[in-house]
């Protein structure tokens, strides 16, 4: 009875999504319009997964809404932070009104922050922040409490003293730093503590580096997974070595490989963000900043944590499918 209802919602929610992938790829925009409108950079650390592209919807939903251009830009994955840096730099150069950034780094992406914020260009940080002032707004899930929801998930799975494994994705991103601090305060008083491994965000890589640690810690009861790519490739590996039984497993993300998992009782449980709002929200600060308003210099898009229990509830199908359900 529960598969039933999720593929029908799944369904929906692709055939929602294809639509949007095009919307997106054609800019969303008329071209007559788009020259009378004020242009905004948005710089993502990728675009090719389902975070990301829902990021992307917000952005373009709230241009259309603020009446801005908008041009959506991203290195091929998160670890190409040269390629970045780059990115930012020729947005700078190009004076848009306005530059949204998800910074893959928190201290290598300052110095062009800091170079837009010397050319009076407003700087909106979206999901991943850096380590300066130089950002007018910073909107994003507080990763910290993430981590610990994530950490107090695992905790309630297994055995006080059970070795557990903390599994994150590219080291030095901000996003990154605070969901292992708020796991690791968790984990470290009530669990045996493995050393974190970093995925690169790559799915694959992950099943490798969870495969290994499964065949290395037989007694290993737990894992903390901290990103879409690294939760879907850790679940793949206790399936695919018959652990998913014994073997704990939480995540942060949403996916519909994801879901498939929670519902089938791999995945214990996930800690959902909201990345349609942390996109929409970015554009309407852009806005602001352009007009000459002053937009709080915070907003935390919040988190919830999704399991096999109360995933079928009416809020959270609202949050797990937000192009099906509406927002």
């Amino acid at each position: 009875m529960r598969g039933r209802p999720f593929l029908f919602i799944a369904a929906a929610a692709a055939l929602a999504a294809l639509g949007l992938t095009l919307a997106y790829h054609r800019g969303g925009l008329a071209d007559g319009a788009r020259a009378e409108r004020k242009k905004v950079e948005v710089i993502f650390k990728m675009t090719d997964n389902s975070f990301w592209r829902s990021v992307a919807d917000g952005v373009e939903t709230a241009a259309k809404d603020f009446d801005l251009e908008v041009a959506i830009e991203a290195p091929k994955d998160e670890t190409m932070i040269n390629a970045q840096i780059a990115v930012l730099r020729a947005a700078v150069a190009a004076r848009p009104a306005a530059i949204i950034l998800a910074a893959s780094d928190y201290r290598l992406l300052v110095p062009g922050a800091h170079e837009a914020k010397e050319r009076g260009i407003p700087l909106v940080c979206v999901d991943s922040f850096i380590e300066s002032d130089d950002a007018d707004v910073k909107i994003g899930t507080d990763n910290v409490e993430a981590g610990k929801r994530c950490g107090q998930a695992l905790a309630r799975s297994v055995p006080p003293g059970s070795e557990v494994a903390i599994m994150s994705y590219v080291k030095g991103s901000s996003t990154a730093m605070g969901r292992e601090e708020g796991a690791a305060s968790v984990l470290k008083g009530s669990m045996s503590l493995l050393g974190t491994v970093y995925s690169g965000s790559e799915s694959t890589v992950a099943f490798q580096q969870a495969e290994a640690l499964l065949m290395q810690h037989p007694d290993l009861r737990g894992i903390a997974a901290l990103n879409q790519p690294t939760v879907e490739g850790a679940a793949r590996a206790l399936v695919a070595l018959g652990r998913s039984g014994s073997v704990a497993l939480v995540g942060v993300d949403n996916s519909f490989e994801i879901l498939k998992y929670v519902e089938r009782g791999v995945i214990r449980d996930t800690i959902v963000q909201k990345p349609f709002t942390m996109g929409y929200l970015a554009v309407k600060a852009a806005r602001e900043l352009i007009d000459g308003g002053y937009p709080p210099r915070y907003i935390n898009t919040g988190s919830v944590d999704v399991n096999r229990g109360n995933m079928f509830r009416s809020e959270n199908q609202k949050l797990l499918f937000p192009v099906a359900g509406g927002g």
